[in-house]
C-alpha cells in the first residue's frame, strides 16, 4: 500500500474497522468534554486574580506555584496511571480540579489562591497523559494502522472548540460575576470524573492488585524506568526539550494577552472571549492545513523546523508593534495558526516513540519539561514585563522561542543521513 494513502485517508477509515470507529469516537468525546470543561476560565482567569486583590507578581508567582506542582508530581501520577489505569487516574484528576476550582471561588487571600493551586496542580497531573495513553493503546489494540498525525490534529481541533465555547460563556458569565467561571469548570470536571472517565474503556484493564504498602516501590520502579528510556530515546528527548522551550516562551504570553486587550481596548471582560475565540479559530485552521497536507515522516523535522522560525518571527513582531493594537491582534492570529500546526505534529511524533506499557510515564515525563519551562519562563519573562512592558516580554519570548530550533534541525539531519544509508544500502544489494 503507498504510504500517502494512508496519510491522506480519514482516520476512522484505515481500518475500516466498527472497534477502531469506536475507540475513536470515545477519544474525541473525552478529550472534547475535558477540554470544555477547562475552557471556562481561559482569558478571565489573570483578571479575575486581579480584581481579589492579587498584585502582578503574585499573579505570576500563583501561576509559577501550578507549574512547581506539576512539575514535582507529573511522572509519578504518570507512573500511576500506567500502574494502577489511565480511567481511574483520570477520575481522579478530574475530582481533584473540581475541587480546587471550588477553592478558587470562595478564596480572598494569597494562601488560599496557593492551596487551589496546588490541589489543581496535582489533579492536572493525573490527568496528562492518561489520555493520550489510553487511546493511542485502545487503537492500537484495535487495529489501527497509519500515521497518526492526522488524529492529533482533529484532537486539537476539538480540544481548541471546547475551550472557545467555554471562553465566550465564561467571558460573558464574568461580566455578571467574575467568580462563577470557577463554578462552571467545577461542574464540568466534576461531570468528567462522573460521566466522562467510563468511557475510557481498555481492552487489557490494569487492575489494583498492588498493595497499598507497595505501591510506592512500584511508582519509583515505573519513574526509573521512564527516566532511562526517555533519555535512550534521542527523537522523544529532542521532541520533548523543544516542547520544554516553547512553553518557557508562551507560558507568560497566555497570561499577558488578555490583560493586554482588555486595557487597550476598554469595553468590557466580555471582549476577552471573543478575542480567545477568534485565536481558537485560527489554531483550528493550522491544524486542518496540516491535516490535507501529506508530509512524509522524513520531512517532518523539515516542517517544524520552518513552523519554529514562523511562531518565533510572529511572536517577536507582535512586542514591536507599539501602540497598534488591532495590528497586534492580528500578528497573534498569525501566530496562532502556525501554533495550531505545529503543537499537534510534535505531539503525535512523539507518541510515536514511546512504547505502550510506559506510555503515560514517558508524557507525563514530556509535561514535566513543559512545565519546568514554563517556570522558567514565567520568572524570566515576568521580569522584563514589571521593567518595560507586556510586549517587551513578548519580544524576548519570540528569541527564546527560536531555541527550539536546534532541536528540528538535529533531527532533520538524523533523518537525512539515516535516509541516506538506507539509499547506500539499497545500491548495495542491487
Amino acid at each position: 500500500m503507498d504510504p500517502q494513502e494512508n496519510i491522506m485517508r480519514p482516520p476512522a477509515a484505515e481500518t475500516g474497522d466498527a472497534a477502531t470507529r469506536s475507540v475513536l469516537r470515545r477519544y474525541y468525546g473525552v478529550w472534547a468534554a475535558y477540554s470544555l470543561a477547562g475552557g471556562f476560565l481561559y482569558g478571565v482567569y489573570p483578571i479575575f486574580l486581579r480584581t481579589r486583590g492579587l498584585s502582578e507578581f503574585e499573579i505570576n508567582s500563583v501561576l509559577a506555584i501550578y507549574f512547581a506542582v506539576t512539575f514535582l508530581t507529573d511522572i509519578p501520577t504518570g507512573a500511576f496511571a500506567d500502574a494502577l489505569g489511565r480511567r481511574r487516574s483520570f477520575a481522579l484528576g478530574c475530582a481533584l480540579r473540581s475541587l480546587a476550582f471550588m477553592v478558587y471561588f470562595f478564596a480572598y487571600h494569597y494562601p488560599m489562591f496557593v492551596l487551589g493551586e496546588t490541589i489543581d496542580g496535582i489533579g492536572t497531573t493525573f490527568c496528562n497523559g492518561s489520555i493520550d495513553a489510553w487511546g493511542v493503546d485502545a487503537l492500537d489494540q484495535a487495529g489501527y494502522r497509519g500515521l497518526k498525525d492526522r488524529l492529533f490534529w482533529r484532537i486539537s481541533q476539538l480540544m481548541n472548540l471546547g475551550f472557545m465555547l467555554a471562553a465566550i460563556a465564561g467571558a460573558a458569565v464574568a461580566n455578571i460575576n467574575i467568580a462563577w467561571p470557577w463554578l462552571m469548570g467545577a461542574s464540568g470536571y466534576f461531570l468528567c470524573a462522573w460521566l466522562i472517565a467510563p468511557l475510557m474503556r481498555e481492552a487489557n484493564p490494569r487492575h489494583a492488585d498492588v498493595a497499598l504498602r507497595a505501591l510506592p516501590s512500584v511508582v519509583k520502579e515505573r519513574v526509573v524506568e521512564g527516566f532511562r528510556q526517555a533519555f535512550r530515546t534521542r527523537t522523544f528527548l529532542l521532541l520533548t526539550l523543544a516542547q520544554g522551550i516553547f512553553f518557557a516562551a508562551w507560558a507568560p504570553y497566555w497570561l499577558q494577552w488578555p490583560q493586554f486587550f482588555t486595557i487597550r481596548y476598554g469595553i468590557g471582560i466580555w471582549i476577552v472571549g471573543w478575542i480567545f475565540a477568534l485565536f481558537t479559530i485560527a489554531r483550528m485552521v493550522g491544524a486542518e492545513f496540516m491535516i490535507h497536507s501529506s508530509i512524509e515522516r522524513p520531512r517532518r523535522a523539515r516542517w517544524l523546523s520552518v513552523l519554529a522560525v514562523a511562531v518565533a518571527g510572529l511572536m517577536y513582531a507582535a512586542g514591536s508593534l507599539g501602540a497598534r493594537t488591532t495590528l497586534t491582534l492580528l500578528v497573534f492570529c498569525g501566530f496562532s495558526i502556525c501554533a495550531g500546526a505545529l503543537m499537534p505534529f510534535a505531539q503525535s511524533w512523539i507518541n510515536e516513540e514511546i512504547h505502550a506499557e510506559t506510555r503515560a510515564t514517558l508524557l507525563s515525563f514530556r509535561s514535566t519539561c513543559e512545565t519546568f519551562g514554563g517556570s522558567i519562563g514565567l520568572l524570566l519573562t515576568g521580569v522584563v514585563a514589571d521593567r518595560a512592558g507586556l510586549q517587551a516580554s513578548w519580544r524576548l519570548a519570540g528569541l527564546l522561542s527560536l531555541l527550539a530550533l536546534p532541536c528540528y534541525l538535529t533531527l532533520a539531519l538524523r533523518a537525512r543521513a539515516t535516509r541516506g544509508s538506507a539509499l547506500a544500502e539499497a545500491v548495495g544489494v542491487r
